[in-house]
């Protein structure tokens, strides 16, 4: 079996420079993140874009391995006079508010087999819920560090009597925490919760629905069977439109052009299709059909938070953090739905709020 070959956005555009015939023989992980409750112990493998599975405990041992030695090699390359090693640190994992019990000793033994830390040494090994590291980090952030429409007083929101909503919005999965502030700066979780399948990943299945319904008779399924580094291409694509909230236009595959013109002139698959237009090679999508991806996912975030505002918690503000946080679409509705109720807050660079959390509870 080949090697680990690449990390992060470089494993992504390397995937989809491939032909279709080396795609299929390796594994391109996608969204990996499967540590939730009743579910985990369950779960050995994980499946790869192209279908193939490998076990969990690789997948995530080889991520660990790669991070480990990029941030090794990041800080010797600028220090002189001497070298660091994995056990001069402490790590701090991150792990879902809704893991499943069994995730801690998975994820220990990850980091071992990955040469984070020893048997001798786990005590250099933090774990860290999600939403305490977002929450810890976005409560020192000032004023000005959030993306919002109105002026708001950050001092309100330190009483040690808070209570917050934090919504981690990631691909895959929402998840839901309520914490209280106590004094000394220390957390009370009060709730947690999580959905399946209402994250980013569900808009993309509308919007490549929708695909299939423009490209008929088989047309959109012949694509995705015979290019699916090409379909890969053009679900990354859209990840990074459906960050806006307008009219969105891209280019037709020259492929997924020539299967449908076997069938007919490409221009009569758009007639009569409400949302979608053709003009020479760019398929245009309107703000209204963009937004109509989003619906299924915005009425079950906004149901769960409804039911958790319903179980009469004081909340005074909700924070928005993950990878889906940085759509607009997303950020405007949960804003018109409980700015009346709380704050709504959401920071800048949402996706990284975990991360720089992490760091700040490792450091103290």
């Amino acid at each position: 079996m080949t090697g680990f070959i690449s990390f992060g956005y470089e494993a992504k555009q390397s995937y989809l420079s491939i032909s279709g015939q080396q795609a299929r023989g390796m594994f391109f992980f996608d969204c990996f993140k499967f540590l939730h409750r009743n579910n985990f112990i369950k779960t050995l493998h994980i499946k790869s874009v192209n279908g193939k599975e490998m076990k969990a405990l690789k997948v995530f041992t080889e991520a660990l391995r790669f991070l480990k030695d990029d941030v090794l090699k990041t800080i010797n390359e600028n220090i002189t006079g001497m070298k660091f090693t994995a056990s001069d640190f402490t790590w701090v994992l991150t792990v879902p508010d809704s893991c499943d019990p069994s995730a801690k000793p998975f994820m220990r033994g990850a980091a071992i087999q990955a040469g984070i830390v020893t048997d001798g040494n786990t005590d250099n090994l933090i774990f860290a819920l999600e939403s305490e590291a977002a929450l810890a980090w976005c409560k020192k952030l000032p004023a000005d560090g959030f993306i919002t429409e109105t002026r708001i007083n950050l001092h309100d929101l330190r009483s040690p009597e808070d209570q917050h909503i934090v919504i981690i919005a990631e691909d895959e999965n929402i998840d839901f925490a309520v914490h209280e502030d106590l004094q000394g700066g220390r957390l009370k979780m009060l709730h947690r919760s999580s959905v399946n399948d209402l994250g980013g990943k569900s808009v993309d299945g509308k919007y490549k629905e929708f695909l299939r319904e423009i490209f008929t008779d088989g047309v959109w399924d012949e694509y995705e069977k015979n290019y699916p580094t090409e379909v890969q291409r053009m679900m990354y694509e859209f990840s990074l439109l459906k960050k806006g909230d307008g009219d969105i236009q891209f280019c037709c595959p020259f492929n997924l052009g020539t299967l449908a013109c076997k069938h007919q002139n490409i221009e009569q698959l758009f007639e009569g299709v409400e949302g979608a237009s053709w003009n020479e090679g760019l398929i245009k999508i309107s703000r209204n059909k963009l937004r109509s991806f989003f619906a299924q996912s915005l009425q079950g975030i906004t149901h769960n938070v409804r039911k958790i505002i319903n179980k009469g918690f004081n909340i005074g503000c909700i924070w928005l953090v993950g990878e889906f946080a940085q759509c607009v679409i997303l950020r405007k509705h949960i804003t018109d739905e409980f700015m009346e109720v709380c704050k709504v807050l959401c920071p800048f660079r949402p996706r990284e709020s975990i991360l720089n959390g992490a760091v700040m509870l490792g450091q103290h």
